[in-house]
């Protein structure tokens, strides 16, 4: 296979700068990345090194444990459970680090936790591609599998130990499944042959559960109904044998929900389910809060240089699955009989039927959710790759009038504007923040050659040139990923307070003292510090000192002064722009005179 080769090279020019050199990430890569870390000790480990203190309620009903106290079975950050996202993640970062130190984890690095991600997003682009195959051109099914590998949000993603590339791939797999379903819902099959996709589609959609929930089978669920409501047909449902579907299901996910729930409470297990994803959608969680629409503006950046026709794909998708019989009177007239043409309407091919079922049904749920986070219409994202590369094929074969050129001549400057933000503005600017002249000349000769590419790009498709003008933009975010994520990201220092924070520790010899910390509670530094940083009060400052006088103490820079104790000094103040709180920090390291 020529094609997936070449794409698996593709995606790996874009995911691999940075994977070894970008520091750990806050929030959430800290938080996954240091639960599988103690997954993982709490297998490699000896036994005699290992905490395994039971659970125990808190007054607050929580539940606190040993670092190593759950197991297999449930994440923990230091003595918290981390039950907020199911297993499968844990599980491969986990396994992925035991592989790559040969089971030592104390030679773990942070880039071992992100090899699931890696190769999560190029199975999503491979599985992208195999389903286009089923669908539109083979052009366009490769083109889409390109478009998903380069875009932003993907990009990004594969280099942090998250969940969302896992479960990209899940997704994926599960819609290639279905795909072959619908495609095949007419033919005569028997034996293997025929239950095969539908076996497929609920190992995949099991994976995805214990990755990240509800969240795959909801795609699932919405792209089959929507093909239904679609097309008026509705027996091929029959073909995934959803008798079979509900053991998968259960043969997977059963098991961990059952012993989970009798580690650590039925009751508590119900809580933290109910408030991710019926709390996530009623109420904004952490302030991730977005008006609808909030993911239509976005995907024009994210899925950037995808994105060059997406609304024209769009448009032509709709057009291609389903067309209404025109009426010759108003606007009025159509509302009032929409559901006689509805009923009247006429079915086109069953490309864009499943295309369009797959997005619309599943976007119109995240535009409504209270709670927003860019990467939460990830899973459609294959479909809009798909769309776009079809629109971007059939342009190049001469497919679009002069006309139609033209009126695409303002969104085509908006679509360069963004591309020249992301590639040349954006790494410019982040070489500004304390990454030296290296940065700076990098960021100065990739941004240039981006910008020429993207002005290189408009241009060939002011004359029709549309397959060249989308390769143009391929190759521009392939020169971004490594000038920017390779070079110009790991040099930024003022943005890795963490590690400046840790190398002023280690070269004050203090590397093994205990540590606390009041302000400054990200989660890199729980990572960094192996779990040993603690997080507490400022008014339990005087305590912790008292019960560990050869401790580290990090606090904003005057907390020194306000001790009142000569015993402690200032070995160091680090600042920086703290980006998870979205605030400057200054910062002092406390330690006890010598």
């Amino acid at each position: 296979m020529p094609g997936g080769i070449v794409l698996v090279v593709l995606c790996l020019a874009v995911y691999l700068p940075g994977l070894w050199s970008i520091p750990t990430i806050d929030r959430d890569e800290a938080r996954f990345a240091q639960a599988s870390r103690q997954m993982f000790e709490s297998q490699a480990l000896p036994a005699g090194e290992r905490d395994t203190a039971a659970f125990e309620r808190t007054e607050a009903g929580g539940l606190l444990g040993g670092a190593h106290a759950g197991g297999l079975v449930v994440p923990m950050v230091q003595d918290r459970p981390r039950l907020k996202k199911p297993p499968l993640i844990y599980w491969l970062q986990g396994a992925s680090a035991y592989v790559l130190t040969g089971g030592d984890p104390a030679r773990d690095a942070i880039w071992m936790y992100r090899v699931p991600s890696l190769l999560g997003a190029i199975v999503a682009c491979l599985a992208t591609w195999r389903l286009g195959l089923l669908l539109v051109d083979p052009r366009a099914a490769w083109l889409g599998g390109a478009l998903l590998a380069v875009c932003p949000m993907v990009v990004w993603d594969a280099h942090q130990a998250r969940a969302d590339q896992v479960l990209l791939a899940c997704s994926t797999l599960s819609m290639w499944a279905l795909t072959r379903v619908w495609v095949r819902r007419e033919r005569d099959e028997t034996g293997w042959r025929a239950g095969a996709p539908a076996i497929g589609l609920w190992v995949a959609v099991g994976a995805g559960v214990l990755t990240k929930g509800p969240i795959t089978p909801m795609v699932v669920g919405l792209c089959a109904l929507g093909v239904c409501v679609l097309s008026g047909q509705w027996k091929w449902l029959l073909r995934t044998k959803p008798v079979v579907g509900v053991v998968v299901l259960g043969v997977i996910v059963a098991p961990w929900v059952i012993m989970v729930g009798n580690t650590v409470g039925w009751e508590l297990l119900r809580s933290i389910a109910v408030d991710e994803t019926v709390g996530r959608s009623g109420s904004a969680k952490e302030g991730h809060w977005g008006p609808p629409g909030y993911h239509v503006v976005l995907s024009a950046v994210l899925l950037w240089p995808g994105s060059m026709l997406t609304l024209v794909a769009f448009v032509r998708t709709w057009r291609l699955a389903v067309r209404l019989p025109e009426i010759e009177r108003g606007w009025v007239a159509r509302l009032r009989r929409l559901p006689g043409r509805w009923r009247e309407r006429i079915v086109g091919r069953d490309a864009e039927v499943f295309l369009l079922a797959w997005v619309v049904p599943s976007w119109v749920v995240f535009e409504l959710i209270s709670t927003k986070l860019p990467h939460y219409t990830l899973p459609l994202y294959p479909a809009l790759a798909l769309m776009s590369a079809a629109a971007v094929i059939d342009a190049s074969r001469g497919a679009m009038d002069s006309d139609s050129f033209a009126k695409l001549r303002l969104g085509l400057r908006v679509w360069g504007v963004i591309g020249v933000a992301v590639c040349a503005v954006l790494p410019v600017g982040v070489s500004l923040l304390g990454g030296g002249w290296v940065a700076m000349a990098a960021a100065a000769v990739g941004g240039g050659a981006c910008a020429f590419l993207i002005w290189k790009s408009v241009g060939s498709f002011d004359h029709h040139y549309v397959l060249k003008a989308q390769a143009m933009g391929v190759l521009a975010s392939v020169i971004f990923a490594w000038t920017f994520l390779q070079v110009v990201l790991p040099r930024a220092r003022t943005l890795w307070i963490t590690d400046r924070l840790v190398a002023a520790v280690e070269d004050a010899g203090l590397g093994d003292a205990p540590i606390a910390n009041v302000g400054y509670h990200e989660d890199s530094l729980i990572f960094a510090t192996r779990g040993r940083a603690q997080r507490i009060e400022a008014g339990r400052i005087p305590s912790w000192l008292r019960r560990n006088p050869g401790g580290v103490l990090i606090a904003p820079a005057g907390t020194g002064a306000d001790l009142g104790s000569s015993r402690w000094q200032t070995l160091k103040t680090v600042g920086g722009f703290n980006y998870a709180g979205g605030r400057t920090e200054s910062l002092e390291i406390l330690g006890r005179e010598r």
